[in-house]
């Protein structure tokens, strides 16, 4: 005989009835939003380069070549460091759930686990072979 999954109905139906409420508000504001037309820039916009002068608050005449117009990129400024904060905060998550871990301690070379000096870090944890000639010495 399997047991199939069954429908908890013991506890409180508050919680359910509080998101589909919560869904259909947002649902409401979402679909009744009017967005403006879209716009686009005006032909020879450097937007790279704007984005830089912005940056580094340099005046955009400065770095504008002839036949190019600046965009006001202050509104992109923000945009790009948000994303440049979250790109390192990946980055450093990425980094902390590669660490090799062995009973809740961090193992790094040479940390007295029995690895040789001359272990390579991302060997995967397979045990270095010190006999390089082959031989049963």
């Amino acid at each position: 005989m399997t047991n199939r999954p069954r429908l908890n109905t013991q506890g409180s139906l508050v919680a359910g009835l509080a998101a589909v409420a919560l869904f259909a508000v947002l649902a409401i504001v979402f679909l009744g939003v009017s967005f403006p037309a879209p716009a686009g820039f005006p032909d020879g916009a450097a937007i790279t380069k704007s984005l830089g002068a912005a940056m580094f608050d340099i005046a955009p005449g400065q770095l504008m070549d002839e036949g190019q117009a600046a965009v006001p990129a202050e509104g992109f400024l923000v945009a790009f460091l948000l994303i440049g904060v979250l790109l390192d905060a990946a980055l450093d998550g990425a980094v902390m759930l590669a660490k090799r871990e062995e009973d809740g301690e961090n193992v790094g070379l040479g940390s007295g686990t029995g690895e040789s000096e001359d272990a390579v870090a991302a060997d995967g944890g397979a045990p270095v072979d010190d006999d390089r000639d082959g031989g049963d010495d």
